[in-house]
C-alpha cells in the first residue's frame, strides 16, 4: 500500500509541475500567443484564456469521477495523466501568433482546457485514493503529503524557471519547461500502471446518479465548492495576479520573479505537512475553520500591506496568504473524503472541489485586476478575499460532523 501511495503522489508531483509552469511562465509566453500592444495587455488576455479553460475543470470532475466511481480510482488516474502529459507537450511545440495568427491563441486555450479537464480528475482522485489506503489516524497527514507533492511540483517548476530565465529571460527557453514536463509525464504513466486499487468493487456497485448526489448531499457539495475556492484563492492571488502584475510593471527581473515563486512554494510545502500533523490531533475541520476565519479577519490589513511601496511588506503579506492557504488545504483531503460514501465519493468531491477551484481560480486574477484598476489601490482586492473566506468559514461551520468516516 505504501508503494501505491508513493506512486500516486509521484504522479501528482509531475502533473502539478505541468500545471504550475503555465501560471509561472504566463508573463513570458503571453506575448508569444496573444496579440497586444504591451506585455501587460498580453498578460490580461492570458488571464481571460485561463478563465475560459478553467470551465473544463469541474467537467473533468464529473467525467473522471464517473470513471473512478464505476471502474475504480486507478483507471481514472491513469487516463488523467495521459491527457496532461500530451497537452503539455503540445504547448511546448505550439507555434506562436506571428507564425499561425489567431489559431495560436485558440489552440493554446483549447489545449489548456484539456489540461484543466484532466486536472479535474487528478488532484481529487489522487487525494481520495491515498486517504482510502491510509490508516485512519494518519489520514490528514497522508492527504497533506499528497498535496505537498503537488507543491513540490511547483517548486521544481520554479527551479526550472529560475534556470531558464537566468541568462536571457526574453528567449523562448520557456518551451523547454513544457517539453520536459510532457516527457517525464509519459514516463510516469509506466509507474502508475503498477498501483493497487483502493476500494472494493462491491462498494462501487451501488452507483448513484449525479442528480441524486446533488439532491442528497447539498451541504457537503457546498462545502466542497467553498473549500475548493479557498484552496486556490490566496495562492492564485499571489502567483497569478500580484507577482505577474509586479513583474510586468518592472518590480522584478525574470530571475527574481521565479526565485520568489520558488520561496513561496517551499514555505507552502512545510506548512502543509505541519497542518496535516495538527489536524490528525485536533480534527481537520477545526484547522480549516481557523484558517478561513483568520483570512477573513486579516484581509483588510493584508490589502494595505500589498498597497505599500515596501517590497518587504508586500512579500510578508504574500507569505501570510500562502500560510493560510496551506493551513486549510493540508487537512482538506481527509475532510472531504469523509463527506461522501465510496460509491459517489469521487464524483461528489471532484465535482464540488473543482467547481470551486475553477470559479475562484479563474475569476481571481480578473476580479482582482478589475478592483485594482477601478480603485487605483491594490488594497481593494481585500473585498474578494473577505467574500471567499467568509463563505468558506460558513460552509465549514454549517457541517458540524462528517457522516461517512473511512474505516481501515
Amino acid at each position: 500500500m505504501k508503494k501505491s501511495i508513493f506512486i500516486a503522489a509521484l504522479g501528482t508531483l509531475i502533473e502539478y509541475y505541468d500545471y504550475a509552469i503555465f501560471s509561472m511562465f504566463l508573463p513570458f509566453l503571453a506575448p508569444t500567443f496573444f496579440p497586444a500592444n504591451s506585455a501587460y495587455d498580453a498578460l490580461i488576455m492570458g488571464f481571460y484564456a485561463v478563465l475560459i479553460a478553467s470551465i473544463a475543470r469541474p467537467l473533468g470532475g464529473v467525467v473522471f469521477g464517473a470513471i473512478g466511481d464505476r471502474f475504480g480510482r486507478r483507471r481514472a488516474l491513469l487516463i488523467s495523466l495521459y491527457g496532461i502529459a500530451a497537452a503539455t507537450l503540445v504547448i511546448g511545440f505550439l507555434p506562436g501568433f506571428k507564425s499561425i495568427g489567431l489559431a495560436a491563441m485558440v489552440i493554446l486555450t483549447l489545449v489548456r482546457a484539456v489540461q484543466m479537464l484532466c486536472y479535474g480528475g487528478e488532484y481529487s482522485g489522487a487525494g481520495i485514493y491515498v486517504v482510502e489506503l491510509a490508516k485512519a489516524r494518519y489520514m490528514s497527514l497522508v492527504g497533506a503529503v499528497l498535496t505537498a507533492m503537488a507543491l513540490v511540483g511547483s517548486v521544481v517548476a520554479s527551479l526550472v524557471g529560475m534556470f531558464l530565465t537566468w541568462h536571457n529571460p526574453t528567449s523562448p527557453n520557456w518551451r523547454l519547461a513544457f517539453i520536459l514536463g510532457g516527457v517525464v509525464g509519459l514516463i510516469a504513466i509506466y509507474f502508475r500502471q503498477g498501483m493497487a486499487e483502493s476500494v472494493n468493487h462491491e462498494d462501487l456497485a451501488k452507483r448513484e446518479s449525479l442528480g441524486k448526489i446533488i439532491v442528497t448531499y447539498p451541504k457537503q457539495l457546498f462545502a466542497g465548492v467553498c473549500i475548493g475556492g479557498f484552496s486556490t484563492l490566496p495562492f492564485t492571488t499571489v502567483l497569478s495576479f500580484i507577482n505577474p502584475v509586479l513583474k510586468t510593471k518592472g518590480y522584478f527581473s525574470g530571475f527574481a520573479f521565479m526565485s520568489l515563486q520558488f520561496a513561496l512554494s517551499s514555505i507552502a510545502v512545510i506548512v502543509l505537512i505541519g497542518s496535516g500533523l495538527i489536524a490528525d490531533r485536533i480534527t481537520p475541520a477545526k484547522v480549516m475553520r481557523y484558517a478561513s476565519v483568520t483570512l477573513l479577519i486579516l484581509s483588510i490589513p493584508l490589502g494595505f500591506m500589498l498597497q505599500s511601496y515596501s517590497l518587504w511588506l508586500i512579500i510578508s503579506a504574500e507569505i501570510i496568504l500562502v500560510v493560510l492557504n496551506e493551513l486549510l488545504l493540508g487537512p482538506s483531503n481527509a475532510y472531504l473524503k469523509q463527506l461522501f460514501p465510496a460509491n459517489c465519493r469521487y464524483r461528489g468531491v471532484a465535482f464540488s472541489f473543482c467547481l470551486g477551484m475553477s470559479l475562484v481560480g479563474g475569476l481571481t486574477p480578473l476580479i482582482e485586476n478589475w478592483l485594482y484598476q477601478k480603485s487605483g489601490y491594490m488594497a481593494a482586492i481585500s473585498v474578494w478575499l473577505i467574500l471567499i473566506s467568509g463563505l468558506t468559514w460558513f460552509s465549514l461551520h454549517n457541517i458540524k460532523k462528517t457522516k461517512y468516516l473511512i474505516e481501515n
